[in-house]
Parts: structure tokens; sequence; C-alpha cells
């Protein structure tokens, strides 16, 4: 199959990624074409030996009227794409602008659900909905329970898997430190990571992107020692090789997390996950992932002296049920399933066009 992801204008590609979307991103194409696909990514930039081929059809636009004018220009030049030269249009991320434009070239567009079904995304899915045949596929069943009461539909899951042999375990099995991963905001409420570390007197390494400053300055920075460390937006292979030393993987998230994409990563390594119920999807039951029903980080102090007793290859096994091979599979299957369906519709309105060409040449043979 020939196919298109598209992320967005001004989207990086490149590590360390922005978001776990980005990696998803990466991970899928590079995997599509390993099992023999042929793969475009829409986007900014990516990394020089990615497997996928890069595609940029954005240009520079600026302008008084900023918004309104930069997503027409957008649209024109997406248009300005060779759509119909592919298979399948897979659409990542949150532009509605240029899923509308992709309807123009009749297209059945599919699109994987990353995010909760907040007001915004709801009103512009459900006129998309309606415009078009559009698949929906969400990345859990806590994604797929709010799309399908939003969209009233009953979307296809596909859960989100990591290329295992990027998170190798540590087979010394020295353990130093506790670990926390995420965006540094107040949503997912690395303060509680820190209050719990310093309540157990045990080390903590924090690595992730500032994206609140003010909250960074309040809530971290005067908490900073020897003990409690910053170790700044990081690379996947750099925080591969912070898990290897990291007793348990902290997830204090508030927000309910669409998938948990760090947390994965981490029982890959060999590391258990402790936090709170909405910082994990509900549906991961096993004895490597310890949540507290609660949001309060004293609640967590027992279940990090529980995971202790985790051994790294039981979180392991778990994680290896939600890989990137069965993902990528998972997602053919799918764009296979979407074009027979087109195949069927095209095929169907060829053989009513076919019998209405030989009505009318009746109709000029009686005349």
């Amino acid at each position: 199959m020939n196919i298109l992801l598209v992320s967005g204008p001004g989207i990086s590609l490149k590590e360390p990624y922005n978001s776990g979307i980005e990696s998803f991103i990466v991970s899928l194409a590079n995997q599509l074409v390993d099992e023999g696909h042929d793969v475009d990514v829409v986007a900014q930039e990516a990394e020089a030996h990615a497997k996928f081929r890069l595609i940029n059809p954005f240009r520079a636009f600026t302008s008084k009227r900023r918004n309104f004018f930069k997503r027409f220009n957008e649209k024109r030049q997406f248009k300005k794409l060779a759509l119909n030269g592919y298979d399948i249009v897979h659409y990542q991320m949150f532009y509605p602008h240029l899923l509308r434009a992709g309807l123009h070239f009749n297209k059945t567009p599919i699109l994987t659900l990353h995010s909760p079904a907040d007001k915004k995304r709801v009103s512009a899915y459900q006129r998309l909905s309606r415009q078009s045949d559009v698949a929906f596929v969400a990345i859990s069943e806590r994604i797929k329970h709010e799309w399908d009461r939003a969209l009233n539909l009953n979307i296809p899951l596909i859960n989100n898997g990591i290329n295992m042999n990027l998170w190798p375990v540590n087979s010394s099995g020295d353990r130093d430190y506790l670990l926390w991963s995420a965006r540094i905001n107040k949503q997912k409420n690395v303060a509680a990571a820190i209050y719990l570390a310093k309540h157990m007197q045990l080390p903590l390494k924090i690595a992730g992107r500032i994206t609140d400053q003010h909250y960074f300055e309040e809530k971290v920075k005067p908490h900073l020692s020897s003990d409690i460390e910053y170790v700044g937006h990081i690379t996947q292979r750099e925080l591969s090789s912070l898990a290897k030393k990291a007793t348990a993987y902290l997830a204090t998230a508030t927000w309910q997390e669409p998938f948990g994409l760090a947390a994965l990563e981490m029982l890959a390594s060999g590391v258990p996950v402790v936090g709170f119920h909405t910082a994990v999807p509900p549906d991961w039951k096993h004895e490597s992932v310890l949540t507290a029903a609660s949001l309060q980080w004293q609640d967590l102090v027992e279940l990090v002296k529980k995971s202790n007793a985790v051994s790294s290859g039981v979180c392991k096994e778990f994680a290896s049920n939600m890989n990137i091979q069965s993902m990528t599979l998972n997602y053919i299957k799918l764009y296979e399933e979407r074009l027979l369906q087109d195949g069927i519709v095209e095929e169907a309105v060829f053989g009513y066009d076919h019998i209405l060409d030989i009505a009318g040449q009746q109709s000029q043979t009686l005349k």
C-alpha cells in the first residue's frame, strides 16, 4: 500500500519529541515500512535516518489576521498534494482545516483519536462525520468510551504499541531512584512525585519538556537538590538509560491520560508503575501497575514499597502485549477493510453508471 500519515504544519518528528503523538507517528511509519509499505509523512522535519519519506507542503505565511489566513493558506498548500496517489490517508493531529481540505480528494479519511473528547474536538469531528465517512480509531478503552458517547458511534480500538527493542531491561538489577517523565505542567503534576520522594527520603529524577514555566519555577525549582534532580527534555535513548536504574516510575497526572505511553515504556524497561488511577488506562489491571483511587500523593507511599516486590520480568511481559508489531498489523487490517469498502462503493457506482450508459444507448437505438 501507498500510505500518507498526516501530522501537521510545524510538527517536528525529531527527538526529543514534544509529546507521545510524535513518537507514535514515527514508530507507526517506520514499522509500516518494515511491513513492506510505502509511507510518506506530512511534517516539518524528521530524523535523517527515518525509514519513511518526509513531505512538508507548508510554507511560512505572515499576516496581521494570522489565524484565519494561516489556516486558509495551509488548506491551499495541502490541497496541492497529490493525495489521489495514496491508497490510505491517515490523520493524527487536531487540524480540522486539513481534514476538510482532504475531503476534496474523495479519499475516505482515517483519524486516530489521541486526545480526550473536549468540546472543541467534539464539535469539529461531529461536523466532519456528517461530511464524510471518516474512520475514527481510539487508542485506549478510555478514549473509545468517551468518543463513542460523543459521536454516537462504535469506534474501533487499536491500543498504542511500542518498539520493545528500544527499552531493554537492566540485567544487573541495580535500582537507585524514583523516575518521573512527562510534560512539566499542572495536569501532569510532578509536584506530587516530588513530595512523595522527599517524604520517603528517596532520590528522584525528573525528565520532560517544560510547558508551564511558572509552574516549574513555583512547584519544581525550589525543591531541586542532589536528590531531586531535573535532567531536562531528553531523547528516548536517554530515558531508557535512566530507566535502567529506576526503582519505580511515578505516574501522577491528575487528568484522564488518553493512554499512558511513558508508563508503557517504563514497564517495557522492567520498571513497575506507581501512580494515580487517572494517569494510566483503567483496563491495565496487572501487578506491575499499582494505582491509588485518590489523587493524594500520601496514598502512593505504600504502593512504592509494594512495587519493590515486582520483578522486571513481570513488567516486561505485561508491556510486551502492547508492541509496535501488533499495533501496526491492526492498522494494516483496518486499512485493508477501508480499501475493500471503498472498492465496493466504487464498483457499485461504476456498475450503476454502466447501466445508465446501456440504457442511454438503447434509447438512442429506439429513436
